[in-house]
């Protein structure tokens, strides 16, 4: 999974940042890295916990393996490779399954380290939880892209699925106390023989793996491309109106020409 991982952030900056190869190989690579594995670099950070980039070697050592793959192999085979829909979703299907693997090993982490003490507002943690699974997710591309770039055009993809998939699993597996959690457990469980067997937090982890497996193929150019999302996240935005900065810009000048 971690190879995959690997091989998508390196492809994504042969195909973005470098395309025209125009960087230096040591920029190229450390794009590469933060592309693919930003969350993993940056995240812990928040609750004071070690990198697994610093104390796992395999990471780098895969991103070493794929930056070379994507952008020295002969006749630019494994960049080729990365291009076709075959090898986009073998990348893509071993991509997702690390990121999922990532949203419940950081969600169950923060969940252990907040239920303890929890608001007076639900019996579980809610907040810091789920946003610390979100935030793995799009800490590459604060880094890579900036806040405000990032963030500019709406509520990014990784956000929606951060927030979507930590808080399913964690309602489903972690609220055994609240009404939210005993509802959707209720909900779903009466389906007969959904569960297949698995216990709560393997049928979760099942879910969104499922949900993200899916999405993530969609996202490829030879289907839907990277700006689909399943969710009206417009819905949010026309509820919420951007701040009238730019109009307040233009009155601002219209005012100052008529002064002058």
């Amino acid at each position: 999974q971690a190879f995959w991982m690997a091989y998508q952030g390196a492809m994504a900056v042969r195909s973005g940042a470098n395309k025209d190869g125009k960087l230096h190989w040591f920029h190229a690579f450390a794009a590469g890295v933060c592309t693919a594995f930003g969350g993993a670099l940056f995240t812990p950070f928040l609750m004071g916990k070690a990198t697994s980039m610093l104390s796992n070697d395999l990471n780098f050592f895969c991103c070493a393996i794929t930056f070379f793959c994507v952008n020295y192999l002969p006749y630019d085979a494994g960049f080729k490779f990365g291009k076709t829909l075959v090898g986009g979703t073998i990348i893509v299907v071993f991509a997702q399954m690390f990121r999922c693997v990532g949203i419940v090993s950081y969600l169950s982490v923060a969940h252990q380290a907040f239920k303890s003490s929890p608001s007076y507002l639900y019996p579980i943690p809610v907040v810091g939880p789920i946003m610390y699974a979100t935030l793995l997710g799009n800490m590459g591309p604060f880094v890579m892209k900036g806040f405000e770039t990032h963030l500019k055009n709406g509520i990014p993809w990784p956000f929606q699925n951060g927030l979507f998939c930590a808080t399913f699993f964690h309602f489903y597996v972690n609220d055994d106390k609240g009404p939210i959690g005993r509802v959707l457990r209720g909900v779903i469980q009466s389906v007969p023989g959904i569960q297949m067997g698995l216990d709560d937090t393997e049928f979760a982890t099942v879910v969104i793996s499922a949900f993200m497996q899916i999405i993530g193929i969609l996202h490829l150019p030879q289907f839907f491309g990277p700006d689909f999302s399943p969710f009206w996240s417009q819905v949010l935005d026309s509820i919420l109106p951007d701040a009238p900065v730019e109009a307040e810009k233009e009155d601002e000048k219209k005012d100052s020409k008529k002064n002058d």
